[in-house]
């Protein structure tokens, strides 16, 4: 299902045995867009930390109760390693953090990541020579905020389009399909829907978001409605609006 962030936050996190908090965040690998890590806000049971969960260890969703289950109690949350808030995730965090939890890493040898959208990973326990466990240890996954990215400026390829309103996941990997482009300093109240695969870069330090279409693209695509769940109808529509090859299919 695809699911606006903007609902995703503020999610219940169900545990074994009591509830372990709610999503506050996801932190998306910028090379292909995936959440590497579920932010969690444990509220006042566990002040003051910063958690993070692998999004493989979730469990059902129910959205309509705003619910996750998680297979574990909040004493394996409280046991999990510290995160310092300050800084950002290491690879060697990342790597105690799936020990923790006892679940695969999502990248190969050296830290290439090995997904495109889909769930393959390599197990921690596959064999890593010293030299390349070294470069993975001391690397810095390109991990971004997904709050970070609201807000910033949608650029065109002849001039400015609007700013990021919202992130369409996928709740079944994951990934982040749509990123929800507020149009109103241009066509007053139109959203619409940019696919990750149609943008051409991001500027961390400017905020903006270039996407590899005209202004005149954007003006007559099929509009984004927040109050209509995306069907797989309204994405063959959009797709075949741009030409674009559709994720869905191999």
């Amino acid at each position: 299902m695809l699911i606006a962030f903007d609902s995703i936050r503020g999610t219940k996190l169900a545990g074994i045995d009591d509830d372990v908090g709610t999503i506050q965040d996801l932190l998306i690998d910028t090379d292909d867009w995936l959440s590497r890590h579920i932010v969690v806000d444990t509220g006042k049971w566990l002040p003051d930390r910063r958690v993070l969960l692998p999004p493989s260890i979730l469990g059902r969703c129910d959205w309509q109760q705003r619910a996750i289950a998680i297979d574990l109690s909040q004493q394996q949350v409280k046991e999990s390693p510290h995160v310092d808030s300050q800084k950002p995730v290491s690879r060697q965090m990342e790597m105690e953090l799936f020990k923790h939890y006892d679940v695969p890493a999502y990248w190969g040898p050296a830290g290439v990541s090995l997904t495109t959208g889909t769930a393959m990973s390599m197990p921690l326990s596959a064999h890593v020579p010293a030299a390349e466990q070294q470069t993975i240890e001391e690397d810095l996954p390109p991990l971004r905020s997904a709050k970070e990215i609201l807000n910033y400026s949608i650029e065109a390829t002849d001039g400015d389009l609007g700013h990021v309103e919202d992130l369409i996941v996928d709740d079944a990997t994951w990934a982040i399909r749509y990123v929800v482009v507020d149009t109103k300093n241009w066509l007053p109240s139109r959203k619409v829907l940019i696919a990750p695969e149609w943008v051409d870069a991001v500027s961390w330090t400017e905020t903006k978001v270039h996407v590899d279409l005209t202004r005149d693209q954007i003006k007559n695509s099929p509009e984004y409605d927040p109050l209509t769940p995306i069907n797989r109808g309204y994405e063959e529509h959009l797709y075949d609006y741009y030409g674009k090859e559709r994720y869905w299919l191999p």
